[in-house]
């Protein structure tokens, strides 16, 4: 059933897993006080990832460090990239790297993947650099 939910129907208008109402919001407003360039980071790290959450956090710290703080007024919580790209990149890596633990580590094929995806997260972190004057570690 959990398998089913996760994969997007045509039949039903939310597709997916389920997700709070106040959760919607709270994204569609993350994503709504975004730039042109911060929103094409967030799609780049979130596709990569495949974690809105991760995106989210990479976007968020180049903002965060832009403006000196998180802009939020409740209690604030470090954010775990900090516009450190190997922290992202290994938080967006950790499904498939069980799988590889698992089953094993295909040649030409999970050794690529590892390296498109720090190219990707690089590439990103680097354009919010850019953009709002942060730095990349």
């Amino acid at each position: 059933e959990g398998l089913i939910m996760s994969r997007a129907r045509k039949s039903k208008k939310s597709a997916g897993l389920p997700h709070s109402e106040e959760l919607e919001v709270n994204a569609r407003k993350f994503l709504e006080g975004c730039d042109a360039w911060s929103l094409a980071a967030m799609q780049s790290v979130t596709m990569e990832a495949k974690s809105f959450l991760v995106g989210m956090a990479v976007v968020q710290a180049a903002v965060a460090n832009k403006n000196g703080n998180d802009g939020s007024k409740e209690i604030s919580v470090k954010n775990p990239f900090e516009m450190d790209a190997t922290r992202a990149v290994a938080a967006s890596r950790v499904e498939e790297e069980f799988q590889i633990e698992s089953w094993g580590l295909v040649e030409g094929g999970h050794d690529y993947d590892r390296l498109n995806c720090s190219i990707q997260i690089h590439a990103a972190m680097a354009l919010l650099q850019s953009v709002h004057g942060t730095s990349v570690q």
